[in-house]
């Protein structure tokens, strides 16, 4: 696997380095300290998986998402000291892969970059609290929750339907909604949202 890592910090980024490279052996690191020097190293450093602290990109995070999904398609962990409640909803927004605070347990970034390298999702358990359901617009109904546990527990959309008397369109249509309300870009994404605020088990 490679692994490009992007922070102003020196030590942070030799802490990922050597964090890899302990726990995942054979992974090249790629280190830069801004987002300008990792897009110039884009076209031959080709990582698999990008992990950045979007301070150090000096922008929102939804831009600095956008800048480098327009460069490379490979999934991207937010690592970051500064993340509330708002960053961690425009980063889930914007698609990314993984979120991880820095104050967390270095095997919950570990978990991060594994689970985006495998195309997974991944926010580690101590920032559950912080994904704030609002009430209404966010506010899953019965039948999507319903739904969503379905697809949590690994049914397909025509297996859902036929075991609720709906149809196949009325399924879409509720996920879709589902994915809406709790701003998530795949199902994956929403199916970990819900289960981090006990919306489904």
């Amino acid at each position: 696997m490679r692994c490009l890592v992007v922070d102003d910090h020196p030590v942070v980024r030799q802490g990922i380095r050597a964090l890899l490279e302990r726990e995942l052996p054979g992974t090249e690191v790629i280190c830069a300290p801004t987002a300008a020097e990792a897009l110039a190293k884009l076209p031959s450093a080709r990582p698999d998986v990008v992990v950045i602290d979007p301070s150090s990109a000096g922008g929102q995070v939804e831009q600095v998402v956008t800048d480098f999904q327009r460069s490379v398609d490979s999934p991207i962990v937010i690592f970051t000291g500064n993340g509330g409640a708002r960053l961690l909803a425009d980063a889930l927004k914007a698609g990314v892969k993984g979120y991880v605070r820095k104050d967390s347990p270095p095997e919950d970034l570990v978990r991060a970059i594994q689970a985006a390298y495998s195309g997974d999702f991944y926010v580690d358990p101590a920032l559950s609290s912080t994904i704030v359901l609002e009430e209404g617009e966010r506010t899953l109904t019965v039948r999507q929750r319903q739904i969503l546990q379905m697809l949590a527990d690994g049914m397909q959309t025509e297996t859902v339907a036929r075991e609720l008397g709906l149809s196949t369109e009325t399924v879409r249509t509720h996920t879709k909604r589902i994915l809406a309300k709790l701003h998530a870009d795949t199902r994956t994404q929403a199916v970990a949202i819900a289960i981090r605020n006990g919306l489904i088990q």
